[in-house]
């Protein structure tokens, strides 16, 4: 006979993610039953999509930045929407505005934004139109807006002008590449961007060129 718990690792290893309502489906059981079953074995529910969708934690594969995407539906090893905005905020070196971090979650997290400001668990400065969030720690906080301030000075390159990748940025956008190679170069500079690395969308677009990765990247497409 096989046991409840067996039988829900056993869907969602098959499935590797499932909606609540499908998992109770799949195997009969309340949703109560299926929480308490979960629980001792380990398990993520999604940011995206109201976190209706489950994962094993062992099914998940987080990348560098804590994040984990089968299909749309995003995981994150910090749990929550929110609790991932937090992080994120917290670890940037320079701070990060509501389209930088859109663009890494791939979901909209203005009103999030406003709201944890408005709690008091991030804080923020304006920066032109848009507002730039930081740590809730003073020093931190000083550090942020310093590199960000640096990093505008610096004058990078145009959207339309150059700028060679080092060849830790190099290395770093082949492996953005490698790990998610349907993301855009523009997801790809802010991801790195992240992380501290002055990686630039033009800088992604000729890594690209240089290694041909065009044609292969539309190559893998074409036979899906």
């Amino acid at each position: 006979m096989i046991t409840t718990g067996k039988t829900l690792v056993e869907v969602l290893k098959r499935k590797k993610i499932l909606t609540l309502k499908e998992i109770c489906e799949s195997t009969q059981r309340s949703p109560m039953t299926v929480w308490r079953t979960l629980k001792p074995i380990g398990y993520y529910t999604s940011f995206n999509h109201n976190g209706s969708y489950y994962t094993l934690a062992e099914t998940t594969r987080f990348d560098a930045d804590g994040l984990w995407f089968c299909r749309d539906v995003g995981f994150s090893e910090f749990g929550t929407l929110n609790r991932t905005l937090v992080a994120f905020v917290e670890k940037s070196m320079s701070g990060m505005t509501a389209n930088e971090l859109s663009t890494i979650l791939r979901v909209r997290v203005q009103n999030q934004l406003y709201h944890l400001f408005a709690m008091g668990q991030v804080a923020r400065a304006p920066r032109g139109r848009a507002h730039l969030y930081l740590s809730r720690e003073e020093e931190v906080r000083r550090a942020q807006l310093r590199a960000r301030e640096s990093s505008e000075h610096q004058a990078p390159p145009s959207e339309s002008g150059g700028g060679r990748a080092s060849e830790t940025e190099t290395i770093a956008i082949l492996a953005e590449l490698a790990r998610a190679p349907s993301s855009s170069a523009r997801r790809i500079a802010t991801v790195l961007g992240a992380r501290g690395l002055e990686v630039t969308r033009p800088k992604v677009l000729a890594v690209i060129d240089k290694y041909d990765l065009r044609k292969k990247r539309a190559s893998r497409r074409s036979k899906r």
